[in-house]
């Protein structure tokens, strides 16, 4: 809805010619009214918790990815899991060392991370690139990736490619949102590629206390977004409250 009414705007109010005429003249979306949710951040915040990778949840994942996943599958699909297994884990931890979102992700190239600095320059909304640090847990994945990424002879710059039908191609954001689903699923909950993004907000605001800070590295513009960070309990908040 919120798309439909840009483009109305856009034909009813930007598209005036030399005389003042528009493609349109009465934009009809201003009669469709949006009804917001009406939920507190509290809501939100625990909707959300469970679907969250928190503590020493996060390198659980990360490890049955590595280790156990394989083990519940097919021998075909067990195949594909092997083919991908190093690209997979580099994307998942990727996204729980840095809140990319999934788009600013698969538009990474080959030149634009790199693990000395310990940072990848991504383009983020509206195209303003940004540079943004990539947690250190996340390292030793991304460099057993790189080490198979370049045995693999193509010109596709992007850092993040699929082997589809004998042919390389940049990964998609539908691929990227399936692996993730696949994954998680397996091992507690179905989430999607924003959910490990509130994942690494959410640990990263539980050792920092900095809404700035969380919002400088989600990309975000102010720190309205991140104040859903703060009302998602902590595991130390749990304990202060069974103190009480």
């Amino acid at each position: 809805m919120a798309a439909i009414k840009s483009l109305y705007n856009y034909l009813c109010e930007q598209t005036e010619d030399i005389h003042g005429n528009t493609y349109m003249t009465r934009n009809v979306s201003r009669l469709i009214h949006i009804r917001k949710k009406s939920e507190t951040l509290h809501y939100r915040a625990a909707q959300l918790e469970g679907k969250l990778f928190l503590g020493d949840e996060t390198k659980a994942f990360l490890e049955f990815v590595q280790h156990d996943y394989e083990k519940s599958v097919s021998n075909r699909a067990k195949t594909s899991f092997k083919k991908n297994k190093k690209r997979d884990l580099a994307i998942l931890s990727l996204f729980l060392s840095s809140g990319l979102r999934c788009a600013e992700l698969v538009g990474i190239n080959l030149n634009d991370l790199n693990l000395e600095t310990g940072k990848v320059s991504v383009m983020r909304k509206e195209g303003k690139k940004d540079v943004v640090p990539i947690a250190h847990f996340s390292h030793k994945y991304i460099t057993d990736y790189f080490e198979a990424r370049s045995s693999i002879t193509t010109e596709i710059q992007a850092l993040f490619i699929t082997d589809y039908n004998q042919k390389i191609r940049k990964i998609s954001n539908a691929s990227i949102n399936k692996l993730v689903a696949k994954y998680s699923e397996a091992y507690k909950v179905r989430v999607t590629p924003h959910t490990l993004r509130h994942t690494f907000a959410t640990r990263l605001y539980n050792v920092s206390h900095s809404q700035v800070l969380v919002s400088n590295q989600l990309g975000h513009s102010s720190t309205k977004p991140t104040e859903l960070y703060t009302h998602i309990v902590s595991a130390e908040a749990k304990d202060a409250l069974r103190k009480l």
